[in-house]
């Protein structure tokens, strides 16, 4: 637990440097407004799979009572969207988490269970191996909510890997600012709709339960594009030795 809370330490003040507000010579359409960023979650991977890869956002709606047993897999974060979601690592106690709450977990044996009183829903956000698109999900109850484009290895080198859960909250018209991650991001919409510029590729809007990826080093802004607040959460696995995130002082050239 010790070493978890220096990571997550860790995290957090490298996320607060990053997001050092940019010079007065900002475009003002580049800063940030009605925005509110929370970190949930983050670890660090030796290694990503070998050969293309993509990222899969796996939705499941479980039941109160019921049991999912998950064989050993890559590393991914649990994200509960609502309810409580009890997961077991490898036999270790128990842990409970609430709506709002994620974990980043190895690659063990679990368990995933709902304790109820109500129903469960929760997500499973992870970089697989391309070979594993086809194959059956763990449970009947699992939906795949989001899948990436296959991804080449070209831009990611075969070194250790952080990845980091965010959640995003805009009010209307807000932003987060312009800005590029150093690393492989993709986002995916809770609540909402939300526009995301990026440099030299047509706009984006994104709807509920839809999702995009963006390779590193580009840049983009999201931006509200509905009439009320709009959530969404950010995944982004990055290199070590590069920046996280980068803000940026103009938004990102059509």
């Amino acid at each position: 637990m010790k070493s978890k809370l220096t990571m997550l330490i860790a995290i957090g003040i490298a996320l607060s440097a990053c997001g050092t507000a940019p010079t007065s010579a900002s475009n003002p359409d580049a800063l940030a407004r009605g925005a509110a960023v929370k970190t949930l979650d983050g670890g660090k991977l030796d290694s990503l799979p070998t050969g293309p890869v993509y990222i899969r956002m796996i939705r499941f709606a479980q039941p109160a009572g019921y049991v999912i047993n998950s064989k050993q897999h890559v590393p991914s974060v649990v994200y509960v969207e609502t309810g409580v979601h009890r997961l077991t690592l490898n036999g270790q106690p128990p842990i409970d988490l609430m709506a709002g709450q994620a974990m980043f977990h190895q690659s063990v044996t679990h368990t995933h269970f709902n304790p109820g009183p109500g129903p469960s829903v929760w997500y499973s956000i992870a970089i697989w191996p391309s070979s594993a698109r086809g194959q059956p999900l763990v449970d009947k109850i699992a939906q795949a909510a989001f899948e990436s484009d296959d991804i080449v290895r070209d831009g990611l080198p075969q070194v250790a890997y952080s990845q980091v859960l965010r959640q995003v909250t805009l009010a209307k018209a807000g932003t987060p600012g312009a800005h590029r991650f150093g690393g492989l991001s993709a986002f995916y919409v809770l609540s909402g709709s939300v526009t995301i510029k990026i440099a030299h590729r047509p706009s984006v809007t994104l709807s509920l339960g839809e999702g995009l990826a963006v390779l590193p080093d580009i840049a983009l802004q999201e931006m509200n594009s509905g009439p009320g607040q709009a959530v969404f959460l950010e995944f982004i696995t990055t290199a070590v030795g590069k920046d996280f995130e980068v803000p940026l002082q103009q938004p990102p050239a059509a």
